[in-house]
Order: structure tokens, then sequence, then C-alpha cells
């Protein structure tokens, strides 16, 4: 993780939300990674198109995911906090059912909206 440059830039709301919602994409507790997420997130792909609108949607896309894989898990290896915003560049790693490793690398734009993630950008 690169080092801050403020003691208490990893404090930032958007940093804790993106540390939590980290936390419970690792553990597939899909109920606690939605909590950390607006009624009205919007996800964007590499494209900048809408991949996801919406609580439900969301909820949906990640129930399914986490249940298709045996593993899933991503870490973050740097960090970059500007008020309400961070980009992430988080490593990740998932294995199919039948055995199948994947992994990659993503660079993701997280926004604050009223007290919760309500933009997410995947950054490729």
């Amino acid at each position: 993780m690169t080092t801050p440059l403020s003691p208490n830039l990893d404090e930032a709301p958007i940093a804790s939300l993106a540390t939590q919602q980290l936390a419970a994409y690792n553990a597939h507790d899909v109920d606690a990674f939605v909590a950390c997420y607006h009624p009205e997130v919007q996800v964007l792909n590499h494209r900048g198109e809408d991949q996801v609108v919406g609580i439900a949607a969301f909820r949906e896309q990640y129930t399914r995911l986490f249940a298709s894989f045996d593993r899933i898990e991503a870490h973050v290896s740097h960090r970059l906090v500007l008020g309400d915003h961070i980009v992430e560049r988080e490593c990740w790693s998932r294995q199919t059912k039948q055995g199948e490793a994947q992994r990659g690398d993503v660079l993701v734009r997280y926004t604050l909206r009223d007290g919760l993630i309500g933009y997410v950008e995947f950054l490729r």
C-alpha cells in the first residue's frame, strides 16, 4: 500500500468504506458488502458504460458472483484518496468450481454519496 501523505488519509470516510467493502468482498459476505453502497449506486465498466444501477441489481450481481466461484478475493496494492474520491489498484484472484484460476489487476475509483459509496468505475 502506498504511504499516505497525511496520517489521517486512511480515516477519510471513503477510505474507511473502501476498506470495509473489500473485507466483506473477501469474506463473501454479500450483506456487509452491499451495506457499504448507496441505494442508487452506479457502477461503470472500463468503457464508461453503466454496468449496474441501483442497489437491487448490485446485490444480485454480487450474489451471483460469490456463488459462481469457490474462491474469490482481492487486495489493494496502491491507494490514492482525495476528498470524497479514492482510486485503488486492486489485485484480484478467483478460482472456478472446476479449479481454473483467474487473476488480474484493475484500477477502481469509488466516490462518496450521502455517506456511502455511490459511484464505482472500473478502469483497465
